[in-house]
Protein backbone atom coordinates (compact mmCIF):
# COMPACT_ATOMS: atom_id res chain seq x y z
CA UNK A 1 0.00 0.00 0.00
CA UNK A 2 1.53 3.61 -1.03
CA UNK A 3 2.35 5.72 2.08
CA UNK A 4 -0.56 7.31 4.26
CA UNK A 5 1.37 10.74 2.87
CA UNK A 6 1.27 9.75 -0.63
CA UNK A 7 -2.46 8.23 -0.79
CA UNK A 8 -3.37 12.08 1.36
CA UNK A 9 -1.67 13.61 -1.57
CA UNK A 10 -3.82 11.55 -3.78
CA UNK A 11 -7.30 12.28 -2.17
CA UNK A 12 -6.54 15.47 -2.43
CA UNK A 13 -5.83 16.13 -6.05
CA UNK A 14 -8.69 13.68 -6.86
CA UNK A 15 -6.86 11.32 -8.08
CA UNK A 16 -8.27 8.98 -5.25
CA UNK A 17 -11.81 9.70 -3.97
CA UNK A 18 -13.77 9.05 -0.81
CA UNK A 19 -16.21 7.52 -3.26
CA UNK A 20 -14.69 4.70 -3.32
CA UNK A 21 -15.22 2.00 -0.30
CA UNK A 22 -11.20 1.48 0.21
CA UNK A 23 -10.80 5.27 0.49
CA UNK A 24 -13.77 5.95 2.52
CA UNK A 25 -12.10 8.14 5.78
CA UNK A 26 -13.45 4.88 8.37
CA UNK A 27 -11.77 2.02 5.04
CA UNK A 28 -9.53 -0.39 7.72
CA UNK A 29 -5.84 0.27 6.24
CA UNK A 30 -4.25 -1.16 10.05
CA UNK A 31 -1.52 0.80 9.40
CA UNK A 32 0.93 2.73 11.37
CA UNK A 33 3.11 5.53 10.12
CA UNK A 34 5.56 8.31 12.04
CA UNK A 35 4.00 11.29 11.18
CA UNK A 36 6.60 14.21 12.42
CA UNK A 37 9.54 13.17 15.03
CA UNK A 38 8.05 11.03 18.24
CA UNK A 39 5.02 11.23 16.78
CA UNK A 40 3.15 8.00 15.37
CA UNK A 41 -0.42 7.64 13.81
CA UNK A 42 -2.42 4.82 13.41
CA UNK A 43 -4.85 4.58 10.60
CA UNK A 44 -7.79 1.72 10.70
CA UNK A 45 -11.82 2.56 11.12
CA UNK A 46 -10.35 4.94 13.78
CA UNK A 47 -7.42 6.74 14.04
CA UNK A 48 -5.05 6.29 16.97
CA UNK A 49 -1.91 9.05 17.64
CA UNK A 50 0.69 8.02 19.99
CA UNK A 51 3.33 10.59 21.08
CA UNK A 52 6.90 9.48 22.54
CA UNK A 53 7.38 11.72 25.70
CA UNK A 54 10.60 11.94 28.26
CA UNK A 55 7.63 10.17 30.80
CA UNK A 56 6.08 7.38 28.87
CA UNK A 57 3.57 7.14 25.81
CA UNK A 58 0.93 9.81 25.19
CA UNK A 59 -2.03 8.53 23.34
CA UNK A 60 -4.48 11.00 21.92
CA UNK A 61 -7.52 9.09 21.45
CA UNK A 62 -7.36 4.85 22.52
CA UNK A 63 -9.08 3.44 19.81
CA UNK A 64 -12.57 1.12 20.07
CA UNK A 65 -14.37 -0.81 22.12
CA UNK A 66 -14.36 -3.72 20.06
CA UNK A 67 -11.63 -5.86 21.02
CA UNK A 68 -9.90 -6.84 17.49
CA UNK A 69 -9.78 -3.24 16.79
CA UNK A 70 -8.33 -2.32 20.07
CA UNK A 71 -5.85 -5.00 19.90
CA UNK A 72 -5.07 -3.94 16.12
CA UNK A 73 -4.25 -0.54 17.20
CA UNK A 74 -2.35 -1.23 20.09
CA UNK A 75 0.14 -3.07 18.21
CA UNK A 76 0.47 -0.70 15.88
CA UNK A 77 1.14 2.09 18.31
CA UNK A 78 3.70 -0.18 19.93
CA UNK A 79 5.14 -0.85 16.55
CA UNK A 80 6.91 2.29 16.71
CA UNK A 81 6.62 3.66 20.58
CA UNK A 82 7.53 1.16 23.00
CA UNK A 83 7.32 3.27 26.42
CA UNK A 84 5.23 2.23 29.06
CA UNK A 85 1.26 4.18 29.02
CA UNK A 86 1.79 7.76 30.95
CA UNK A 87 -1.51 9.67 29.72
CA UNK A 88 -3.90 9.41 27.56
CA UNK A 89 -6.30 12.08 25.98
CA UNK A 90 -9.97 11.05 24.92
CA UNK A 91 -11.26 13.56 22.44
CA UNK A 92 -14.25 12.70 22.95
CA UNK A 93 -16.53 9.80 24.74
CA UNK A 94 -17.52 7.34 21.18
CA UNK A 95 -17.08 4.21 21.92
CA UNK A 96 -14.81 4.00 18.87
CA UNK A 97 -12.26 6.48 20.34
CA UNK A 98 -12.51 6.36 24.44
CA UNK A 99 -13.10 3.05 24.88
CA UNK A 100 -9.51 1.03 23.68
CA UNK A 101 -7.39 1.24 26.63
CA UNK A 102 -7.55 -2.26 28.26
CA UNK A 103 -4.60 -3.81 26.11
CA UNK A 104 -2.61 -1.17 26.68
CA UNK A 105 -3.47 -1.42 30.58
CA UNK A 106 -2.84 -5.28 30.74
CA UNK A 107 0.80 -4.83 29.71
CA UNK A 108 1.60 -4.42 33.22
CA UNK A 109 -1.51 -4.77 35.75
CA UNK A 110 -0.01 -3.62 38.67
CA UNK A 111 1.02 -0.43 37.41
CA UNK A 112 -0.77 2.48 38.70
CA UNK A 113 -3.28 3.59 36.12
CA UNK A 114 -2.39 6.28 33.98
CA UNK A 115 -3.60 9.86 33.49
CA UNK A 116 -6.29 10.14 31.35
CA UNK A 117 -7.49 12.92 30.30
CA UNK A 118 -11.33 14.22 28.73
CA UNK A 119 -13.45 17.05 28.84
CA UNK A 120 -16.19 17.02 31.89
CA UNK A 121 -19.02 15.67 29.50
CA UNK A 122 -17.26 12.31 28.59
CA UNK A 123 -18.35 11.16 32.44
CA UNK A 124 -21.70 12.06 31.81
CA UNK A 125 -22.15 10.74 28.47
CA UNK A 126 -20.55 7.29 29.10
CA UNK A 127 -23.49 7.09 32.40
CA UNK A 128 -25.90 7.36 28.91
CA UNK A 129 -24.66 4.83 26.83
CA UNK A 130 -24.91 2.66 29.69
CA UNK A 131 -28.56 3.76 30.55
CA UNK A 132 -29.29 3.79 26.62
CA UNK A 133 -27.69 0.57 25.70
CA UNK A 134 -30.21 -1.47 23.98
CA UNK A 135 -31.33 1.75 21.93
CA UNK A 136 -27.68 2.31 20.79
CA UNK A 137 -27.29 -1.21 20.14
CA UNK A 138 -29.94 -1.36 17.75
CA UNK A 139 -29.46 2.27 15.86
CA UNK A 140 -25.72 1.40 15.69
CA UNK A 141 -26.75 -1.94 14.14
CA UNK A 142 -28.56 -0.58 11.75
CA UNK A 143 -25.94 2.18 10.84
CA UNK A 144 -23.26 -0.12 10.01
CA UNK A 145 -24.95 -2.62 8.81
CA UNK A 146 -23.77 -5.56 11.48
CA UNK A 147 -24.11 -6.75 14.73
CA UNK A 148 -23.12 -4.46 17.54
CA UNK A 149 -23.56 -5.24 20.95
CA UNK A 150 -23.46 -1.54 22.66
CA UNK A 151 -20.50 -1.53 25.48
CA UNK A 152 -21.17 -0.59 29.46
CA UNK A 153 -17.78 -0.52 30.92
CA UNK A 154 -16.46 2.91 29.70
CA UNK A 155 -13.27 3.99 31.76
CA UNK A 156 -13.85 7.66 33.50
CA UNK A 157 -11.36 10.76 33.03
CA UNK A 158 -9.35 10.68 35.80
CA UNK A 159 -8.27 13.84 35.07
CA UNK A 160 -11.15 16.43 33.64
CA UNK A 161 -11.33 20.19 32.19
CA UNK A 162 -13.54 22.73 31.15
CA UNK A 163 -12.12 24.84 28.30
CA UNK A 164 -8.54 23.73 28.44
CA UNK A 165 -5.56 22.70 29.54
CA UNK A 166 -2.28 23.10 29.37
CA UNK A 167 0.37 19.38 30.41
CA UNK A 168 3.74 19.39 30.06
CA UNK A 169 4.94 15.44 29.54
CA UNK A 170 8.59 15.77 30.36
CA UNK A 171 9.94 18.24 27.37
CA UNK A 172 6.66 17.48 25.49
CA UNK A 173 4.30 20.40 25.62
CA UNK A 174 0.21 19.55 25.01
CA UNK A 175 -2.40 22.19 24.67
CA UNK A 176 -6.17 20.45 25.04
CA UNK A 177 -9.28 22.77 23.83
CA UNK A 178 -13.13 22.51 24.31
CA UNK A 179 -15.05 23.15 21.53
CA UNK A 180 -18.74 21.51 21.11
CA UNK A 181 -19.24 20.16 17.68
CA UNK A 182 -19.95 16.61 16.63
CA UNK A 183 -20.47 15.80 20.26
CA UNK A 184 -20.82 18.61 23.73
CA UNK A 185 -17.25 16.65 24.97
CA UNK A 186 -15.14 17.12 22.28
CA UNK A 187 -11.44 18.28 22.47
CA UNK A 188 -8.44 19.01 20.23
CA UNK A 189 -4.67 18.60 20.70
CA UNK A 190 -2.18 20.92 19.61
CA UNK A 191 1.50 20.34 19.87
CA UNK A 192 3.25 23.25 19.55
CA UNK A 193 6.59 21.62 19.18
CA UNK A 194 5.70 18.94 16.29
CA UNK A 195 2.85 21.67 14.87
CA UNK A 196 0.74 18.59 15.17
CA UNK A 197 -3.01 19.00 15.41
CA UNK A 198 -5.04 16.51 16.67
CA UNK A 199 -8.77 17.37 15.69
CA UNK A 200 -10.60 13.82 16.36
CA UNK A 201 -13.76 13.68 14.96
CA UNK A 202 -13.96 17.74 14.14
CA UNK A 203 -12.30 16.79 10.94
CA UNK A 204 -12.74 13.91 8.99
CA UNK A 205 -12.49 14.02 5.62
CA UNK A 206 -16.42 14.45 4.83
CA UNK A 207 -18.83 16.75 5.26
CA UNK A 208 -19.19 16.83 8.98
CA UNK A 209 -20.75 14.65 11.08
CA UNK A 210 -23.14 17.22 12.51
CA UNK A 211 -26.83 16.14 11.45
CA UNK A 212 -26.83 12.20 12.31
CA UNK A 213 -30.29 11.36 11.80
CA UNK A 214 -30.56 8.63 15.26
CA UNK A 215 -27.97 10.57 17.45
CA UNK A 216 -27.78 13.40 20.06
CA UNK A 217 -27.32 16.93 19.15
CA UNK A 218 -25.03 18.90 17.51
CA UNK A 219 -23.35 22.16 17.47
CA UNK A 220 -22.58 23.99 13.86
CA UNK A 221 -21.96 26.92 15.00
CA UNK A 222 -19.49 26.24 18.19
CA UNK A 223 -17.80 23.80 15.22
CA UNK A 224 -17.27 26.16 12.63
CA UNK A 225 -15.61 28.36 15.53
CA UNK A 226 -13.21 25.87 16.72
CA UNK A 227 -11.94 25.02 13.30
CA UNK A 228 -11.12 28.61 12.83
CA UNK A 229 -9.13 28.71 16.13
CA UNK A 230 -7.37 25.46 15.22
CA UNK A 231 -6.47 27.37 12.11
CA UNK A 232 -5.26 29.96 13.78
CA UNK A 233 -2.16 28.02 15.02
CA UNK A 234 -0.87 27.49 11.90
CA UNK A 235 -0.38 23.99 12.01
CA UNK A 236 2.25 22.22 10.12
CA UNK A 237 -0.28 18.54 10.07
CA UNK A 238 -3.35 17.81 11.09
CA UNK A 239 -4.07 14.10 11.99
CA UNK A 240 -7.77 13.51 12.14
CA UNK A 241 -10.31 11.19 14.02
CA UNK A 242 -10.92 9.33 10.72
CA UNK A 243 -9.72 9.49 7.53
CA UNK A 244 -5.92 10.30 6.35
CA UNK A 245 -3.18 13.17 7.91
CA UNK A 246 -2.91 16.27 5.76
CA UNK A 247 0.24 17.19 5.30
CA UNK A 248 1.72 21.10 4.52
CA UNK A 249 0.23 24.19 6.32
CA UNK A 250 -1.50 25.81 3.66
CA UNK A 251 -3.44 22.50 2.90
CA UNK A 252 -4.03 22.52 6.50
CA UNK A 253 -5.39 26.05 7.20
CA UNK A 254 -7.50 25.06 3.50
CA UNK A 255 -9.36 22.20 5.27
CA UNK A 256 -10.14 23.83 8.30
CA UNK A 257 -11.44 27.51 6.98
CA UNK A 258 -13.30 25.45 3.84
CA UNK A 259 -15.01 23.17 6.62
CA UNK A 260 -15.81 25.88 8.91
CA UNK A 261 -17.30 27.94 6.19
CA UNK A 262 -19.58 25.18 4.95
CA UNK A 263 -20.88 25.20 8.45
CA UNK A 264 -21.12 28.56 8.51
CA UNK A 265 -22.88 28.49 5.62
CA UNK A 266 -25.34 26.06 6.44
CA UNK A 267 -25.99 27.47 9.85
CA UNK A 268 -26.74 31.01 8.42
CA UNK A 269 -29.18 29.79 6.05
CA UNK A 270 -31.10 27.78 7.99
CA UNK A 271 -31.49 30.81 11.01
CA UNK A 272 -32.57 33.36 8.42
CA UNK A 273 -35.13 31.12 6.93
CA UNK A 274 -36.44 30.73 10.84
CA UNK A 275 -36.15 33.90 11.46
CA UNK A 276 -38.93 34.28 8.80
CA UNK A 277 -41.12 32.37 10.26
CA UNK A 278 -40.19 29.17 7.58
CA UNK A 279 -41.35 25.57 7.98
CA UNK A 280 -38.66 23.08 8.84
CA UNK A 281 -39.81 21.03 4.86
CA UNK A 282 -39.39 24.46 3.26
CA UNK A 283 -35.91 25.15 5.12
CA UNK A 284 -34.55 21.61 4.32
CA UNK A 285 -35.88 22.02 0.60
CA UNK A 286 -33.91 25.19 0.24
CA UNK A 287 -30.98 25.07 2.14
CA UNK A 288 -27.60 23.79 0.37
CA UNK A 289 -23.92 23.74 1.29
CA UNK A 290 -22.18 26.15 -1.46
CA UNK A 291 -21.26 24.92 -4.49
CA UNK A 292 -17.89 25.55 -4.66
CA UNK A 293 -17.16 23.78 -1.05
CA UNK A 294 -19.84 20.83 -1.96
CA UNK A 295 -17.23 18.73 -3.85
CA UNK A 296 -13.79 19.65 -2.49
CA UNK A 297 -12.68 15.92 -1.97
CA UNK A 298 -12.42 16.23 1.96
CA UNK A 299 -16.15 17.67 2.43
CA UNK A 300 -18.26 15.20 -0.23
CA UNK A 301 -21.19 14.00 1.48
CA UNK A 302 -19.60 10.10 2.58
CA UNK A 303 -20.72 9.79 6.14
CA UNK A 304 -23.32 12.61 6.79
CA UNK A 305 -25.48 14.24 4.71
CA UNK A 306 -26.11 17.90 4.04
CA UNK A 307 -29.94 18.11 4.68
CA UNK A 308 -29.55 15.95 7.82
CA UNK A 309 -27.02 18.66 9.42
CA UNK A 310 -29.75 21.18 8.12
CA UNK A 311 -32.36 19.31 10.60
CA UNK A 312 -30.02 19.30 13.27
CA UNK A 313 -29.66 23.12 13.29
CA UNK A 314 -33.47 23.36 13.47
CA UNK A 315 -33.72 20.99 16.40
CA UNK A 316 -30.98 23.60 17.68
CA UNK A 317 -32.20 26.27 17.24
CA UNK A 318 -35.99 25.41 17.86
CA UNK A 319 -38.09 22.75 18.72
CA UNK A 320 -39.24 19.60 16.97
CA UNK A 321 -42.55 21.28 15.50
CA UNK A 322 -42.38 21.17 11.98
CA UNK A 323 -44.79 24.35 11.24
CA UNK A 324 -47.31 22.47 9.59
CA UNK A 325 -50.40 21.88 12.30
CA UNK A 326 -51.44 18.62 11.19
CA UNK A 327 -48.17 17.20 12.49
CA UNK A 328 -48.13 18.54 16.35
CA UNK A 329 -51.12 16.30 17.15
CA UNK A 330 -51.28 13.87 14.05
CA UNK A 331 -53.51 10.63 13.45
CA UNK A 332 -52.06 7.26 14.03
CA UNK A 333 -49.35 6.76 11.17
CA UNK A 334 -51.79 3.19 10.51
CA UNK A 335 -54.67 5.23 9.95
CA UNK A 336 -53.38 8.32 7.79
CA UNK A 337 -51.96 4.79 5.83
CA UNK A 338 -55.08 3.44 5.62
CA UNK A 339 -56.84 6.22 4.78
CA UNK A 340 -54.40 7.03 1.76
CA UNK A 341 -54.87 3.61 0.58
CA UNK A 342 -58.53 3.91 0.63
CA UNK A 343 -57.83 6.86 -1.77
CA UNK A 344 -55.94 5.69 -3.87
CA UNK A 345 -58.57 2.81 -4.65
CA UNK A 346 -56.97 0.34 -2.64
CA UNK A 347 -53.79 -1.38 -1.82
CA UNK A 348 -53.29 -2.60 -4.89
CA UNK A 349 -53.48 0.79 -6.50
CA UNK A 350 -50.88 2.27 -4.03
CA UNK A 351 -48.55 -0.96 -4.49
CA UNK A 352 -48.97 -0.50 -8.65
CA UNK A 353 -47.86 3.26 -8.11
CA UNK A 354 -45.36 2.73 -5.72
CA UNK A 355 -43.80 0.14 -8.47
CA UNK A 356 -43.92 2.79 -11.06
CA UNK A 357 -42.21 4.98 -9.39
CA UNK A 358 -39.76 2.53 -8.25
CA UNK A 359 -39.19 1.69 -12.61
CA UNK A 360 -39.25 5.85 -13.12
CA UNK A 361 -36.57 6.26 -10.50
CA UNK A 362 -38.66 8.60 -7.99
CA UNK A 363 -37.18 6.28 -5.21
CA UNK A 364 -38.05 8.87 -3.02
CA UNK A 365 -41.70 9.21 -3.49
CA UNK A 366 -41.54 5.35 -3.86
CA UNK A 367 -40.33 5.14 -0.35
CA UNK A 368 -43.39 7.20 0.99
CA UNK A 369 -46.23 5.08 -0.84
CA UNK A 370 -44.44 1.61 -0.11
CA UNK A 371 -44.17 3.15 3.60
CA UNK A 372 -47.99 4.01 3.38
CA UNK A 373 -48.91 0.26 2.58
CA UNK A 374 -46.73 -1.39 4.92
CA UNK A 375 -48.33 1.02 7.82
CA UNK A 376 -51.73 0.04 6.30
CA UNK A 377 -50.96 -3.86 5.96
CA UNK A 378 -48.12 -4.51 8.12
CA UNK A 379 -48.90 -8.47 7.78
CA UNK A 380 -48.54 -8.27 3.37
CA UNK A 381 -46.08 -10.67 2.04
CA UNK A 382 -46.37 -8.50 -0.89
CA UNK A 383 -45.67 -5.14 0.34
CA UNK A 384 -42.56 -6.62 1.85
CA UNK A 385 -41.30 -7.49 -1.22
CA UNK A 386 -41.62 -4.16 -2.89
CA UNK A 387 -40.32 -2.81 0.04
CA UNK A 388 -37.27 -5.06 0.52
CA UNK A 389 -36.54 -3.92 -3.45
CA UNK A 390 -37.27 0.06 -3.03
CA UNK A 391 -34.53 0.24 -0.20
CA UNK A 392 -32.25 -1.98 -1.45
CA UNK A 393 -32.63 0.34 -4.77
CA UNK A 394 -32.13 3.33 -2.37
CA UNK A 395 -29.23 1.83 -0.10
CA UNK A 396 -27.15 1.41 -3.72
CA UNK A 397 -27.93 5.04 -4.69
CA UNK A 398 -27.22 6.51 -1.04
CA UNK A 399 -23.85 8.64 -0.85
CA UNK A 400 -23.78 8.89 2.97
CA UNK A 401 -23.05 5.91 5.77
CA UNK A 402 -26.05 7.61 7.03
CA UNK A 403 -28.53 6.82 4.43
CA UNK A 404 -26.98 3.73 3.64
CA UNK A 405 -27.42 2.28 6.71
CA UNK A 406 -31.00 3.01 7.33
CA UNK A 407 -31.93 2.14 3.77
CA UNK A 408 -30.19 -1.04 3.79
CA UNK A 409 -31.35 -1.72 7.36
CA UNK A 410 -35.37 -1.16 6.34
CA UNK A 411 -34.70 -3.72 3.64
CA UNK A 412 -33.44 -6.29 5.50
CA UNK A 413 -36.91 -5.74 7.98
CA UNK A 414 -38.79 -6.33 4.90
CA UNK A 415 -37.12 -8.69 3.43
CA UNK A 416 -37.52 -10.89 6.68
CA UNK A 417 -41.32 -10.42 7.18
CA UNK A 418 -41.76 -11.05 3.59
CA UNK A 419 -39.64 -14.84 4.03
CA UNK A 420 -37.08 -13.78 1.76
CA UNK A 421 -34.48 -12.99 4.42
Amino acid sequence: MPSLHKLSDQLWSGELSTRQPEHHPMATYNTTEEVADGVAFYKDFVNVTGVRTDVGLLLIDTGSFHPVQNQRSHSGIRAHISEPLHTAVYTHGHVDHAYGLPPFLAEDPDRVRPQIIGHENVAPRMDRYEETAGYNTVINTRQFGVPIQWPCDGMRPNVSFRESLDLSLGNTEVRLFHTRGETDDHTWAWLPQQRVLCTGDLFIWAAPNAGNPQKVQRYAKDWALGLRKMAAFEPEILLPGHGLPIFGATRVREALTNTAAYLESLYGQTLELLNQGARIYDIIETVKPPAELAELPYLLPVYDEPEFIVRNICRHLGGWYSGVPSDLLPAPRAAQAREIAELAGGLDKLLARAQACLKSGDLPLASHLIDWAADADPESTEVHRLRAEIYTQQSLGADSTMARGVYTGAARESQKLSGEA
